[in-house]
Order: structure tokens, then C-alpha cells, then sequence
């Protein structure tokens, strides 16, 4: 299990045996979303977004209703390791399915898998600052190519590699991007993640608002979409090289 000290990381692994997700703080991952929005079976982890009830209109790009996409948490903190995720994305126009780093306090570093992209995925960091004047969302986001023309549909290992210096993400051990803590400076202020963060585990409905939505190729178009979407986790590791 996860340390359950912010100040310390502890190896963990999990292939999503029965109890390792629950709506149980005990469970090394707790369930935000509500009963019956993902499953275990067969040692994986399918997140599932589903349809709103009701007719779903689109106008300017924008659906005025979305999908309930499943989130879950891990129990515990831990500042600075290397964190691999092995997942399967769906390929559907509007869909993200995330895998994320996040804070209590805000800050974040993302692998971010987008329907309407599955030739690409994205990586970011955000980390807010008080002198900001507005959110930076995207500022420190980039587009990933695969090494063999393969998708976001093929499971593939997702590695966040973070210390108190840089970032490096890698896609099956292959080393795509690296932010170093002084290329997180904008308007005068660093923005790089800090404080002790949760892994995050995602699929959501990126159909509003409008700025969303284009970036995840969106709206999703429920006309032709699955009533459920499946995002499937077979393995999260961490290791604690720092």
C-alpha cells in the first residue's frame, strides 16, 4: 500500500485484485464515482463513462448534457517517484481518459489520452502560483507522437518519472519529454508541482464547455457512441528511486 506519510514514498504495485478499489478508505484506491461506474473483474481496472439519460442536444460545439466518466483515488500521498500506468483508451470523439498526479493543492502532472486524438497523447503540468492572474490550463501541455504508429486504443505503459528537479514522461520505457523545474516559469512565478499528490484515475466527458470541447475533438456525438465508454487500467506501478 501507498505510505500514508506525504513525506515519504513506498513502493506499490497493483493489478486490480479484488478490494485493491472500493468506496473504502482502507482500499489502496477509493472509488469517487458511484457504485457500478467501474469493475475489477479479471484482474483490470474498466473505468466506464456513460450516456446522460434523456436526449442529448448539441449547439455551438458544446452538448448541454454529459456523461458520468468514472474517478478513482489513491488513499495515500507521496512526494517525488516514478509512476507507471498500463492502460487501454477508448477511441471516441470527445472522450479523455486521464492518468494523473494530483495535489490537494492544485498542482498536477498529467498523462492525458484524447478519443478524437488516438494517434497522440498529451502530457502537462500544472501547478498553480498566487501570482497568477488567471489559470494557466495548457501552458505547459505538449502533444506526443507513438514510436510505431500505434494508438491510444493499444494498452500501452504510461511513465511519470518526478523529482524536486524535473519531470520525464515515457511511453513502453521510452523517454519522450522532459520539463526541467526552471522551464515551469511564467510571468515571474515557477509552476512546478511540489506538494505530496494522490494517483488519479479518469475518464470523463469533455463535451463542454466550449474551449474543452475542441481540444478533446468533441462534442461526443451519442448518436453513434456506445451508451458505455471503457477505459481498461491493467497495472499501476510506483517505485521510489529519490
Amino acid at each position: 500500500m501507498l505510505s500514508r506519510s506525504p513525506s515519504q514514498c513506498e513502493p506499490f504495485e497493483t493489478s486490480f485484485g479484488p478490494g485493491d478499489v472500493s468506496s473504502d478508505v482502507s482500499s489502496p484506491f477509493l472509488a469517487i464515482s458511484p457504485p457500478g461506474s467501474y469493475s475489477t473483474a479479471d484482474n483490470e481496472l474498466q473505468l466506464y463513462l456513460t450516456k446522460p439519460q434523456g436526449k442529448v442536444s448539441t449547439e455551438n460545439g458544446v452538448n448541454d448534457m454529459l456523461g458520468q466518466g468514472a474517478t478513482v483515488n489513491s488513499t495515500s500521498t507521496f512526494l517525488y517517484g516514478r509512476v507507471s500506468y498500463t492502460v487501454a483508451a477508448p477511441v471516441v470523439s470527445g472522450v479523455v481518459t486521464a492518468a494523473i498526479l494530483i495535489a490537494d493543492q492544485g498542482d498536477e502532472v498529467d498523462v492525458e489520452l484524447l478519443g478524437g486524438d488516438p494517434s497522440h497523447w498529451q502530457t502537462n503540468v500544472y501547478a498553480p502560483n498566487p501570482e497568477d492572474k488567471e489559470p494557466l490550463w495548457g501552458v505547459f501541455g505538449e502533444i506526443e507522437n507513438y514510436s510505431k504508429g500505434d494508438t491510444i486504443q493499444q494498452s500501452h505503459e504510461y511513465t511519470v518519472d518526478w523529482n524536486a528537479e524535473r519531470i520525464v514522461w515515457s511511453v513502453d520505457s521510452q523517454e519522450v519529454r522532459t520539463i526541467a523545474k526552471g522551464e515551469t516559469q511564467k510571468n515571474g512565478a515557477l509552476h512546478f508541482p511540489s506538494h505530496p499528490v494522490r494517483l488519479s484515475l479518469g475518464i470523463w466527458d469533455a463535451s463542454s464547455p466550449t474551449g474543452t470541447a475542441e481540444w478533446a475533438k468533441g462534442p461526443i456525438d451519442w448518436s453513434t457512441a456506445p451508451a458505455r465508454i471503457t477505459a481498461t487500467f491493467t497495472k499501476v506501478v510506483l517505485e521510489c528511486p529519490y
